[in-house]
């Protein structure tokens, strides 16, 4: 699964749960608009997203197919995880948690390991090094930073202001 078929599918099933991130920009800016067009097309022929129109808009919904092929590629990504946490279910404190790396080239893999992680850890990407999260892992993602003397390619911080007048 190529990264814009996931992030198509992960955008969809994410809109289901938290329609708010529609309006903040949340969804795929960095694709054009023909890759963008030519991937839902093939997700819809493979059957996991269907379209419709609602109130003259064209819609696209995750079908059971594509529900299920995007929880296979979930359970793989957490065999694949850095750390072996479970998803946190707490209340949010109102802290955002802001994960900023820059993992040289030569260190690619953990680079590709630590975005895994953070999709695991119910993080979200604002920039392709820059992740965000209402979940409490700063503690362990310290720890775990320290531990791989990676402390100079990744800042880990706790903010309740992103600068939006939020």
């Amino acid at each position: 699964m190529n990264a814009l078929t996931e992030e198509i599918l992960e955008t969809l099933s994410d809109l289901a749960f938290h329609p708010h991130r529609l309006f903040y920009g949340r969804l795929i800016k960095e694709y054009s608009r023909k890759s963008l067009g030519v991937t839902v097309r093939r997700l819809e022929q493979k059957g996991y997203i269907e379209r419709g129109v609602m109130e003259d808009e064209v819609c696209i919904k995750l079908t059971e197919l594509g529900t299920k092929k995007l929880t296979e590629k979930r359970n793989l990504r957490k065999e694949k995880a850095l750390l072996n946490l479970s998803v946190k279910d707490e209340k949010w404190d109102g802290k955002w948690r802001i994960v900023i790396f820059d993992i040289p080239e030569v260190n690619k893999r953990i680079r590709q390991a630590l975005r895994e992680t953070l999709k695991v850890l119910e993080f979200w990407p604002l920039q392709k090094s820059v992740w965000i999260s209402k979940k409490n892992y700063t503690k362990e993602l310290r720890k775990w930073i320290t531990d791989l003397d990676l402390s100079k390619h990744i800042l880990t911080f706790e903010t309740k202001d992103l600068g939006n007048n939020n």
